[in-house]
């Protein structure tokens, strides 16, 4: 009688911390990373540059906007453009102090990084993720300033308009000659005021992004544009003077808030940009890595290409990174500082991945190595019993030629009875089951071939590999094992067989 024999197999604490060892040997290739991350940095740095130039040319703009006023608003203009050029100037030189400690860290720090490179990549990402921390801390902190410094504006911006208003009541209280002479005199006031409002409503219409960062706002103000115009048509001139200071008061405050905003947008947008950079940087240093076996002499160094081992599972990471550097660089004139705040929250969560994905190449490959050595031990037993290994290459394989699949070995003894032993990984890490198929031409007796799979197991279990659960035994082997010819083809080149199997696991 032929059939089989399969239990789960796991590798007892001792084997599994020898095996895991190897994971901190592993080695990144690019050993330029470092140099690369800096130039990917300074690359960022000049793109949030050329972000602020518009600015700049805006606050010219403005400026000179401001010497074209009739009203009394003309010199309040002229000195909130000067207190909004001085904000800007602080912000900008905060931001460049921020940079260039940003940079002197990175280079400070480049050969801590490349010492933790040759270490292994665990520690070369720690290292990585500390200098990365401390440049996010520098924006946070920058973007409390920013909130700060515009508290302070706010508040001189209202002190200022509080005494020009007080100016503007007394030349409406003026006491004239005639009420003729009054008329004509709030008339006046009325229209430059009003003429001088729609300016600056036009000059924040045209300079702001307000449809981004304050959607509907200046739509609503217009409204109080129109009834001022209305007020004045009809005389009313107390009216439309009331009306457009209350409109001008309130463009002031929606100005600064729009101010704000645009320079708190900048700083999410880098630091996101910035960071997409820098991983897109790392997954292409990290797609091959080196994984050391051995030591002394002896010690063997292996290539890794990461993304095979992990299912292509690398390529999937990076191909989300790209989605979202996509989505920042086409939506450049449209995200709001809401969405940048998710995308910042979607790359917190992707950044610690790449080193589980490294992670899960090693584990692979350990386990393919666990594999390999489980069936030398298998073959140890059944050579014990008076079977071969009698074409090493061909009947010791990984199914499909693969290495990240089972790994099957066929001995033979003198009667022509055949074993195929299949050892196949299972999810959990450290985990295989173990199928024994026996394939006899005469009717064998099932005990003995219980007997025979037992020995493999005991021999097994005294070599660190545990048995888990009873062996489970099934009258027919399976088929589809017996030509390794077959089995070594890469599997879309092989059909999918029914069979009846027994297995355990390791």
């Amino acid at each position: 009688m032929s059939g089989e024999k399969r239990r789960y197999v796991s590798v007892e604490d001792q084997e599994l911390r020898r095996l895991r060892e190897q994971e901190s040997r592993l080695r990144t290739l690019q050993q330029d990373l470092p140099e690369r991350l800096n130039r990917v940095r300074e690359e960022a740095k000049q793109e949030f540059q050329q972000r602020l130039t518009p600015l700049e040319a805006r606050t010219k703009k403005q400026e000179q906007e401001s010497k074209q006023l009739r009203s009394n608003l003309a010199s309040l203009e002229q000195n909130t453009q000067q207190r909004l050029k001085q904000q800007r100037e602080e912000f900008q030189n905060a931001l460049n102090s921020s940079q260039q400690r940003q940079q002197q860290s990175l280079v400070q720090e480049t050969q801590r990084l490349e010492s933790a490179m040759r270490k292994g990549f665990e520690e070369q990402r720690s290292e990585y993720l500390r200098i990365t921390s401390h440049q996010r801390q520098e924006y946070l902190q920058l973007n409390e300033q920013l909130d700060l410094k515009f508290s302070q504006l706010i508040t001189q911006e209202r002190q200022a308009r509080e005494a020009e208003q007080k100016a503007l009541q007394q030349q409406i209280d003026q006491v004239f000659a005639s009420i003729e002479e009054e008329k004509q005199h709030k008339t006046s006031l009325a229209t430059n005021l009003l003429a001088d409002v729609e300016q600056i409503w036009h000059s924040i219409n045209q300079n702001y992004q307000h449809h981004r960062f304050a959607p509907g706002k200046l739509a609503d103000l217009q409204r109080n544009l129109e009834l001022a115009r209305n007020n004045l048509g009809n005389g009313l001139n107390e009216a439309a003077i009331a009306t457009s200071q209350e409109a001008y008061l309130q463009l002031a405050d929606l100005r600064i808030e729009l101010e704000q905003k645009e320079q708190e947008w900048q700083l999410l947008y880098s630091a996101a940009l910035e960071d997409l950079y820098a991983l897109v940087t790392e997954v292409q240093a990290n797609r091959q890595i080196q994984l050391d076996f051995g030591e002394g002499d002896e010690i063997e160094h292996f290539h890794v290409e990461v993304d095979y081992w992990t299912q292509g599972t690398l390529t999937n990471y990076e191909q989300q990174i790209l989605a979202l550097q996509k989505q920042l660089q086409e939506g450049e004139n449209t995200l709001t500082s809401d969405r940048l705040k998710e995308i910042g929250d979607e790359i917190t969560q992707l950044i610690p991945q790449l080193s589980q994905i490294v992670d899960q190449a090693a584990k692979e490959i350990l386990s393919s190595q666990m594999r390999a050595e489980i069936a030398d031990k298998v073959i140890g037993v059944l050579q014990g019993m008076g079977y071969q290994l009698l074409n090493p290459e061909a009947d010791s394989i990984y199914e499909g030629s693969d290495q990240r699949q089972s790994y099957i070995v066929k001995v033979k003894n003198i009667a022509g009875d055949e074993v195929v032993t299949v050892i196949a990984p299972e999810r959990e890490f450290g985990t295989n089951s173990v199928s024994v198929n026996t394939f006899s031409q005469i009717i064998r007796d099932e005990n003995l071939t219980q007997q025979q799979a037992q020995a493999i197991f005991e021999v097994l279990e005294a070599e660190g590999i545990n048995s888990q659960g009873q062996t489970i035994c099934n009258d027919s082997p399976q088929q589809q094992y017996r030509d390794l010819t077959q089995v070594a083809q890469p599997k879309n080149n092989q059909q999918s067989v029914n069979n009846n199997t027994q297995s355990t696991r390791f």
